[in-house]
This record gives structure tokens, C-alpha cells and sequence, in this order.
């Protein structure tokens, strides 16, 4: 009669494998082009820096006659085109950083050129575009907004799970825009609330 194994290791074993596996695959961002990129944390204060590195515009101030006083218009179309421009070039370094700093590429589809390959950069090239051939970091963060996550829904995907991952949240980088050190915009507005 053969001694059957520890059923409680081997199950034990089993799990911890399952589990192990579970962790990996819920890192695992897949796009829409097949492309597969795992997760990682940024690092928070980097990512809060580049969040507050651009204070938002402020509204102009008018002279409201019937109320006596000076007050913001935020319905000035010059501040809503300055507004609109702020928003692009913020979450344009957004992704860039959470792509740069939160993801690696774990796989992509047989065939398909990869960030360190030149036959992308000549497509990117002939639409005007300025090309950094020399930099892995761009390579890799163009290449995977140019090539790998070409729908919206991907670069949600991006976004979501690194900031997940990285426990970077609306409120912190509010504390981080008015903290006194920050930006000169946070330093206004910190000096602004504690007049109120």
C-alpha cells in the first residue's frame, strides 16, 4: 500500500499557486489590438507633482456695479478656450505618466512591431509629428498611444487600474494643489481660503 501525499500541503500548494496566478492576471490590462500590459504602481508623489504642475487657469475678475464688487466670470470665452487647452495638456501628461511609470508590455501579437522597432516611427513620423528616437521612455509610451491602446476604452483601462494601483486620488491631489509649498496657483488659493 503507497502512502498517498499530505493532502493538506498539496491543497495548500495548490492554493497558493491559484492565488499567485489570480494576483498576475488581475494586473494584466489587455487592449483592444491585443496587446497585453501589466500593471504596476507609480509612484504617487510623481504622479501628484504632475498633476499640480500646471496650475488651471483662473477666471478674469470684473466689476459687478449692482453688487459693489469685483467678481469671477467664468463664462469669459477667452478663459473657457484657456481652460479647454489646460484640460488636453493635463490629461495628455496624465496618461503619459501613468503609461510611462505603471505599465510594462507583457505581450503583444505575433507580427505586430514592438516600441523598439523603427517600421511604427515612419507612420508617426509622416503625420508631422515629432519623433524621440533615441529616448526607450517615449518609444514606449508613444508607441503604446499610438499603436497598442488606440481606443478610448484601453486608455481607461490604463488609467484605471494604475491609479488603482498607485492610491492616487481626486481629494489628494486637491491637498496637494493647496498646500502651501506647491505651485503659486496653490499658494493663492491656500491664502484665499484662509481669508473666508
Amino acid at each position: 500500500m503507497s502512502k498517498l501525499p499530505n493532502v493538506n500541503e498539496t491543497d495548500k500548494s495548490l492554493a497558493r499557486a491559484i492565488d499567485a496566478e489570480g494576483e498576475a492576471e488581475d494586473n494584466l490590462i489587455r487592449l483592444s489590438t491585443g496587446v497585453v500590459l501589466e500593471a504596476r504602481q507609480a509612484n504617487p508623489n510623481v504622479l501628484i507633482r504632475i498633476m499640480t504642475a500646471q496650475p488651471r487657469p483662473t477666471p478674469p475678475v470684473v466689476f459687478i456695479k449692482a453688487m459693489g464688487r469685483e467678481m469671477e466670470n467664468p463664462d469669459d470665452p477667452d478663459y473657457i478656450s484657456r481652460v479647454r487647452a489646460w484640460e488636453m495638456s493635463y490629461n495628455n501628461g496624465m496618461l503619459n505618466a501613468l503609461v510611462g511609470l505603471g505599465t510594462t508590455l507583457h505581450s503583444k501579437p505575433k507580427g505586430m512591431p514592438g516600441p523598439d522597432d523603427d517600421a511604427w516611427l515612419k507612420d508617426y513620423e509622416a503625420m508631422g509629428l515629432p519623433v524621440v528616437r533615441d529616448s526607450k521612455a517615449w518609444r514606449y509610451i508613444t508607441w503604446v498611444l499610438f499603436k497598442a491602446a488606440v481606443i478610448d476604452k484601453d486608455t481607461a483601462l490604463i488609467g484605471e487600474k494604475v491609479k488603482n494601483l498607485s492610491g492616487v486620488r481626486e481629494a489628494d491631489v486637491k491637498s496637494a494643489d493647496s498646500f502651501p509649498e506647491g505651485n503659486e496657483n496653490g499658494r493663492r488659493n491656500a491664502g484665499e481660503r484662509n481669508q473666508d
